[in-house]
Formats: structure tokens, C-alpha cells, sequence
């Protein structure tokens, strides 16, 4: 009778097998660490990037101090914007001027960069209409005014009685 377990295959001599094995394992372990090493270092720029912006925007802060409504024909409001934190070199990306049926309007000129601390800035909206009409409608047409900043967080709103021109 045959020995049924030798059927003519040969297996790979265990040094031919012990070199595939480290060649597949060193190939794994490179690519582990190439994903590994790509995905700390995009990490670590993302943390860096926070950081900075976190600390250069301690102490910041930003007053709206008057809103002026020219309700006549010409429609340009005016804001006035004043740094009123310790930072410096902020920027105002956004300014929103809101009636009170929900209509906003941008200012023109936005980002504002550059924005050191105790500056004021005029930041201007055109073809604004305030109220329901053109004329008469200073201050009844009025909703608000808000100003946000690249520091997050930090804005202003102004929903006072605005200064009728």
C-alpha cells in the first residue's frame, strides 16, 4: 500500500519561508508607518494652527459704537466699529444689517484686515432699504447690526436705537 501522505508536492524550505516572511511583514510594517507618520504630522499642524489663533485672539473684542441710517435717497447706512480688545491684527469677515421684515444687507469691503486694537472703523452698506418704504422709515425699519471677526466667538451686535441722518 501507498503512503497516502506523499502525494509528489514538495513545500517551500523553511529559509525560503522565513525570508517571505519578514519581506511581507517589513512591507506592511512601512506602509503602517507611512499612514501612521502622515496622519501625526497633519494632526500636529491642525493643533499648531488652533493654538496661534487661540492665542492671538485672547483678550479680543469688538464694540459696535453707533449706527447711522440715511433713510433718504442715497440708502447708505454707516457702522461704526471699534478694537476695544488686546488683540491685534484682527479681521471683521462678516457685517450683516437686518430690517425688520429679515432683509440683511453686507458692507461693502469685507474682510477688514489689519484691525489693531483701539481702531475704529467706518464700515459702509449700500442700497440698503431699511423699512417697508424708502422714506420714513428711520428708525422703525431698523432690526440690527451684527459684526463677527475671524477670532471665533467674537462679534458684536448692535440692536439699539439707531442715529437717523
Amino acid at each position: 500500500m501507498r503512503n497516502k501522505y506523499k502525494i509528489g508536492y514538495k513545500g517551500i524550505s523553511p529559509l525560503l519561508a522565513s525570508v517571505l516572511l519578514i519581506a511581507v511583514t517589513v512591507a506592511i510594517a512601512t506602509l503602517v508607518a507611512g499612514w501612521l507618520s502622515t496622519t501625526v504630522r497633519t494632526s500636529q499642524i491642525t493643533v499648531s494652527n488652533r493654538t496661534i489663533e487661540a492665542t492671538e485672539c485672547t483678550g479680543a473684542s469688538i464694540v459696535i459704537d453707533d449706527v447711522y441710517i440715511d433713510a433718504g435717497v442715497n440708502q447708505t447706512q454707516r457702522v461704526i466699529v471699534r478694537n476695544a480688545g488686546q488683540s491685534d491684527n484682527m479681521q471683521i469677515i462678516s457685517a450683516q444689517l437686518y430690517n425688520i421684515t429679515g432683509g440683511n444687507f453686507s458692507a461693502r469691503s469685507l474682510p477688514l484686515t489689519g484691525f489693531m486694537k483701539g481702531n475704529v472703523t467706518t464700515l459702509i452698506f449700500n442700497d440698503t432699504i431699511i423699512g417697508p418704504t424708502i422714506v420714513d422709515t428711520c428708525p422703525g425699519g431698523f432690526s440690527k447690526v451684527i459684526v463677527s471677526t475671524n477670532c471665533g466667538g467674537v462679534s458684536a451686535e448692535f440692536t439699539s436705537t439707531p442715529k437717523c441722518i
